[in-house]
């Protein structure tokens, strides 16, 4: 059972219809996939167990069908990795967009054409050694799909954090500007200045907390591996999530001083 690739990668933002489109069709072939996963395994169990001659033929004839559907589901599956690099936004630049889109895609061009190697000729011992071939070609595999993977999550953070840039250097230069207002009512108290210039402080602190669980997370992402990819993935998204956690505490901090601006003093 293909428990690696359980539906996970979802659809967003302006680009989000050829995306959802590709993610569909990898959804309907993962469903297939099951359903004749389903359909193998029952005919597994009355070839066991009655061993006849239509048995076997109905078990060579499913087993093909279910490892063309997992091929199908693989391609199917890369299609929706190569098609969210043109998610809008995802900020990733355009050398690493095009280098995974290249490996993504030979490795879809190498599946296609062992797809159509498979026959219901075929023995069960010579589609258990193309399965192996697939399943080989998968664990070589993973440290690609688990860098792009990766990739396309620290691509989400970096976009977040590119607008975010133009609003707080939009809200400092106003700050700056009411700093140095002269007029009585637009002025703000020294009280409400410290508290805006404490929370610009924290913020400042936050960023370099930021920053730093990102280089982090890059330089876990590096330790990747072949076969150890999953957990050095996981380790690394868990970094993002920390980045991410630092990031929405400085939201909260920049709507504070949004507050203090507009609350009217008594």
């Amino acid at each position: 059972m293909l428990t690696f690739l359980v539906p996970a990668v979802s659809a967003q933002n302006v680009s989000k219809e050829q995306f959802a489109k590709v993610y569909s069709e990898y959804r309907d072939k993962y469903d297939q996939y099951v359903i004749s996963h389903d359909t193998y395994v029952l005919s597994k169990k009355q070839y066991e167990q009655y061993g006849t001659l239509a048995a076997k033929e109905n078990l060579q004839k499913d087993l093909k069908n279910m490892l063309v559907s997992r091929d199908s589901v693989l391609i199917y599956y890369y299609r929706s990795l190569i098609s969210k690099f043109d998610d809008s936004s995802i900020s990733m630049s355009s050398e690493r967009k095009s280098d995974y889109t290249k490996v993504f895609n030979d490795e879809i061009t190498w599946l296609s054409d062992h797809l159509s190697g498979y026959s219901v000729s075929d023995s069960p011992g010579t589609l258990a050694s193309k399965s192996e071939e697939v399943d080989d070609r998968y664990q070589n595999f993973q440290l690609s799909v688990y860098k792009s993977l990766f990739y396309i999550t620290r691509g989400k953070i970096d976009a977040y954090n590119g607008r975010y840039g133009v609003l707080y250097n939009d809200l400092s230069a106003l700050t700056e500007k009411i700093k140095n207002e002269q007029r009585d009512a637009y002025k703000l108290s020294d009280a409400k200045l410290d508290t805006i210039n404490r929370w610009f402080g924290e913020i400042g602190a936050n960023t370099t907390e930021y920053e730093n669980a990102l280089v982090l997370a890059d330089t876990q992402m590096e330790k990747a591996v072949g076969k150890n990819s999953p957990s050095v993935y996981t380790a690394a998204v868990k970094l993002l999530e920390k980045a991410m956690t630092i990031f929405t505490d400085r939201i909260g901090k920049t709507k504070e001083i949004i507050n203090e601006i507009k609350v009217s003093e008594i």
